[in-house]
């Protein structure tokens, strides 16, 4: 297992490296002033290819000879706001808010085009969709609070399912909560 280090500054990115993460996920929502910038992840691509980080997801054998994995975080919500994403080989997206604020979950999971075949339908067919980045093999549901909605993701395709334990948030849940919906899935 390996663990995901977030990171949204530059100083950040550099206490990740130094301290060996190799699953960088970069939130491109500044969790001081929660203003949202999406070009926050490209900005830390720039800089681990600078810096001479491997982390190039476009394909299986270039993911698997990839030292990194570069995860964006946060703000996405259709397959044409993490277009950009696929270009600069990220590989994988969180997508939070935009499902679970989704009346019907299962087919917003749905349409986030993780097979390159429905991302090109959807695209050919010029059709709003998900989200979608190329060599994604994840779908992380993030923010559940109860072991009913982490089965729906499930069965609806997600790959991981996220539980939040900052007392701020709106939705926050306690050890029993989470461990719950650990035993859920």
């Amino acid at each position: 297992m390996e663990p995901l280090v977030e990171v949204h500054a530059d100083a950040e990115l550099e206490v990740a490296l130094n301290a060996g993460a190799k699953v960088i996920g970069v939130n491109n929502r500044n969790l001081h002033t929660f203003q949202m910038d999406l070009h926050t992840t490209e900005h830390v691509a720039e800089l681990l290819i600078e810096q001479g980080c491997s982390f190039d997801h476009s394909n299986p054998s270039a993911a698997e000879a990839s030292k990194y994995t570069l995860c964006s975080l946060s703000g996405m919500s259709t397959a044409f706001d993490v277009e950009r994403y696929r270009k600069i080989n990220v590989g994988m997206c969180l997508i939070g808010e935009s499902l679970m604020r989704a009346a019907d979950p299962k087919a917003a999971i749905a349409g986030l085009c993780l097979d390159p075949k429905d991302w090109e339908e959807m695209r050919n067919n010029a059709a709003g969709g998900g989200a979608y980045t190329g060599g994604t093999k994840l779908v992380k549901v993030c923010g559940v609070t109860n072991p009913k909605d982490a089965l729906v993701a499930c069965q609806a395709g997600a790959n991981l399912i996220g539980v939040i334990f900052v007392p701020k948030s709106k939705r926050c849940v306690s050890a029993e909560q989470g461990r719950a919906v650990v035993e859920a899935v």
